[in-house]
């Protein structure tokens, strides 16, 4: 079983990245999201522009998928989504209101909370795609200096949701607490 499934194409700087986790992953293309044959996993880790044709073609794989991750959350696994490179953008495909509006600069990012998931980046400033408008069920774990959302948590099921518009490659540390956190579940 591997701990960690990234829906899209195999990119180098991702084998590099996930190869410093000593946790065992999988490239997995979107088309074959809910495939009986894909194997269980503890995170779904879904990659920057993933609703932005110009970079990805998940989107829609996504929206077909929508019961299958809503499932893979119940049972406790932890979907972690980054932005998706477009003006704007409605989650609709989770199980959890959540909107996005693209807005990219470097940005101060400020603590909301104590939560696990702000070790996705260990820095007091990152490039941000946009900011996020967590719907309920969500807590906001970072804000911009105006306060905005860049990474929340939700909690569906026995699983969470980790979002966030930081434009830059998660830490070692957060892909670890994410694969511990997770339930091996099917997607």
């Amino acid at each position: 079983m591997a701990d960690i499934a990234i829906i899209g194409e195999k990119t180098f700087l991702f084998d590099k990245l996930l190869a410093e986790t000593g946790r065992e992953h999988q490239f997995v293309k979107p088309e074959i999201l809910g495939s009986p044959f894909l194997p269980r996993f503890r995170m779904v880790m879904i990659p920057t522009g993933f609703a932005n044709p110009q970079y990805s073609r998940a989107l829609p794989a996504l929206r077909a998928a929508k019961s299958r991750i809503a499932e893979f959350l119940e049972r406790g696994g932890v979907v972690t989504v980054f932005g998706p490179l477009v003006p704007e953008h409605d989650y609709e495909w989770l199980p959890l209101p959540l909107k996005y509006v693209g807005d990219y600069r470097s940005a101060d990012l400020v603590p909301a909370s104590d939560h696990p998931c702000t070790a996705l980046v260990d820095a007091k400033a990152a490039e941000c795609d946009g900011y996020l408008v967590p719907g309920e069920g969500f807590s906001t774990a970072l804000t911009d200096e105006r306060g905005r959302a860049v990474l929340v948590v939700g909690k569906f099921g026995q699983g969470k949701i980790v979002a966030t518009t930081i434009h830059e490659f998660p830490s070692t540390e957060f892909l670890c607490w994410a694969a511990d956190e997770g339930e091996p579940a099917k997607i």
